[in-house]
C-alpha cells in the first residue's frame, strides 16, 4: 500500500490500515478483517468493528435513552404503584408545611425524618406539583381539601429516571472510548508493531463489552421499581451524584461540587463517596488552595439548604438529617444478600 494513501498511517516502519482508523473515526478507507473473529464473515466482521468506532457512540445512546424512555412508560402504565414510603415522606412534608422546625418533632409514619433538608424542598415541591384540589374546596392547599395525584408524581420520577439514565449511559461511553483510545495508543507506541487488525478487533472488543453492559443496566428491575414504583428519595441524589460525576469528568470540578452536595442534601448516603472525590480533588485542582475552595463549596450549599433549621433547632437538625451514629443492619440489606442468600 501506498505510504502517503490516506488509508493508511506508517508507524515505526508499520503500515497501519483502516482497523485502527475505524475505531477513532480518523479514516475509512479498505479493511482486511481478523480471520480469528468468532469465524464470522468477512463482511459481519468489517461491520463489527466500523459500528465501534466512535461516530457510532452517540447513535447507540440515542437509541438506548429512547428504549428507557419507552420502558419506563409502560411500567407506569401496566405495572402497579407500589406503596412504602411516599406517604410518610408526605407527612414529614406536612409537618415542615405546618412550620415546625425542630427535625426531633418532625414524623412520618416510619419514625423520625433521617433526611437533611434538601429532601423536604424537593418532596415539598413535588407535593405542591401533584396536588390536587378537591370538588368544593377552597384551594388554599389544606390537607382537608388537597389529595396527591400519584400517578402524575410518577410520570414526574420517570422523566428522572429517563435523565438519570442518559447521565449514566453517557458516563459509560466516555469510558468505553478512553479504555478503546488507550488501547490503540499504547499499541502505536509498542516497539513491536504487527497488524493493525488485531488492534482494531481488540478496541472493538472492549467498546462493545461497554455497549452491552450499557444495554444491561438499563434492563434493572430495581432500577425502574426505585424511581417509578417506589418513589424514593435515592433517586434524586443518586441522579444528582452521577450528574456531578459528569461534571467531574469534564473538570468541572466547582460547578460539579455544587451539584454534589445538592446530592448529599437529599440523602445523606451520598456523603460515602466525599473521600473518592477528596482524593480527586487532591490530584485534580492545580493546588491545595483550590481543592479548599471546592470543599468551602460543599459546605456553602449545606449552611444554606439548612438555614431554617440550623438558625432555630442546629443540634437537633445536625443529629437528625446526618445522623452519624447511624447503624447498617445487615437484615436490611439488599445488595448484600446475594453473598449468604436470600433468607
Amino acid at each position: 500500500m501506498d505510504r502517503n494513501h490516506p488509508s493508511a498511517l506508517c508507524i515505526k516502519g508499520t503500515q497501519y490500515g483502516t482497523g485502527v482508523e475505524a475505531i477513532t473515526g480518523a479514516s475509512y478507507g479498505t479493511f482486511s478483517p481478523s480471520q480469528s473473529l468468532f469465524s464470522m464473515s468477512s463482511s459481519v466482521k468489517q461491520l463489527y468493528v466500523s459500528l465501534a468506532r466512535e461516530g457510532w457512540d452517540r447513535w447507540f445512546w440515542w437509541m438506548l435513552v429512547g428504549m428507557e424512555a419507552v420502558l419506563c412508560w409502560a411500567v407506569v402504565k401496566w405495572v402497579p404503584y407500589t406503596e412504602i414510603d411516599w406517604e410518610a415522606y408526605m407527612q414529614e412534608v406536612d409537618g415542615y408545611r405546618g412550620g415546625e422546625r425542630d427535625y426531633m418533632q418532625i414524623r412520618g409514619g416510619t419514625g423520625p425524618l433521617v433526611y437533611p433538608a434538601g429532601f423536604l424542598y424537593l418532596y415539598d415541591g413535588l407535593r405542591a406539583m401533584a396536588a390536587v384540589t378537591a370538588a368544593g374546596g377552597d384551594n388554599n392547599g389544606s390537607d382537608s381539601d388537597v389529595s396527591i395525584d400519584i400517578r402524575r408524581v410518577q410520570h414526574i420520577f420517570c422523566v428522572l429516571y429517563v435523565l438519570h439514565a442518559a447521565v449514566v449511559l453517557q458516563l459509560y461511553t466516555q469510558v468505553a472510548r478512553r479504555c478503546a483510545t488507550a488501547l490503540i495508543s499504547s499499541s502505536r507506541h509498542s516497539p513491536q508493531d504487527e497488524c493493525d487488525t488485531a488492534t482494531a478487533t481488540t478496541a472493538a472488543h472492549v467498546v462493545w463489552f461497554w455497549r452491552v453492559a450499557m444495554g444491561m443496566c438499563c434492563l434493572s428491575k430495581r432500577m425502574h421499581s426505585i424511581f417509578v414504583l417506589r418513589l424514593f428519595n435515592d433517586a434524586p441524589a443518586m441522579f444528582l451524584l452521577y450528574l456531578s460525576t459528569l461534571f467531574f469528568s469534564r473538570n468541572c470540578w466547582r460547578s460539579g461540587c455544587v451539584i454534589y452536595s445538592l446530592g448529599v442534601s437529599i440523602k445523606m448516603n451520598v456523603l460515602l463517596f466525599a473521600p473518592g472525590l477528596l482524593l480527586l480533588l487532591l490530584q485534580a485542582t492545580p493546588n491545595v488552595y483550590e481543592t479548599i475552595f471546592c470543599l468551602s463549596i460543599c459546605a456553602m450549599v449545606q449552611l444554606v439548604l439548612g438555614a431554617p433549621f440550623l438558625l432555630t433547632y442546629p443540634v437537633s437538625y445536625i443529629r437528625k438529617a446526618f445522623e452519624f451514629d447511624r447503624v447498617f443492619f445487615y437484615k436490611w440489606t439488599v445488595n448484600w444478600k446475594v453473598r449468604y442468600g436470600s433468607d
